[in-house]
């Protein structure tokens, strides 16, 4: 029978006192408190699988923690890398432009700008190929600018 392999892993008393304190503040989520409780088994001299079975986790997550912490020590173990995501649709120029249709006069027909004729409008002016509702409102939204609020409409001064 194969024995269990034991790969214990030596903290500084300021790290030991970190792994405990994520655990016990409950500030944390809960991936972060069961790679800190790992960890801290980890130190104990546990084997993966006994970790495992101990923590309700499977022992590829025990395996992966031990991995992280020997790659970038303690944050890396605890926290996951930021992702890159999707790049922004809007450059600085392109929300200029946005900016500046939102401030204009609506089509004839309408008496203010939606999300969604915002939207087409961007894409016939050959701005964007494509570009969400959303993310037309999440720069409108930083800027504090609401077309479909009068208050929030820029007229030129001949208009006065």
């Amino acid at each position: 029978m194969n024995k269990p392999h034991k790969q214990t892993i030596q903290f500084s008393q300021e790290e030991t006192a970190q792994l405990k304190d994520i655990i016990h503040t409950g500030t944390h989520n809960a991936r972060v408190t069961t790679r800190a409780r790992i960890l801290l088994k980890s130190a104990q001299g546990l084997s993966n699988q006994e970790i495992a079975c101990q923590l309700d986790t499977s022992e590829s997550t025990v395996k992966r923690v031990r991995a992280r912490y020997r790659e970038g020590r303690l944050l890396r173990a605890l926290y996951d890398a930021p992702r890159p995501g999707q790049p922004p649709k809007l450059d600085d120029k392109r929300e200029a432009h946005l900016v500046a249709i939102a401030c204009s006069d609506p089509p004839k027909g309408r008496d203010h700008w939606t999300l969604e004729l915002l939207q087409k409008q961007m894409m016939k002016d050959k701005k964007v190929k494509t570009i969400s509702t959303v993310a037309i409102w999440n720069h409108l939204h930083k800027r504090g600018i609401k077309p479909w609020r009068e208050k929030n409409v820029v007229h030129s001064q001949d208009e006065r």
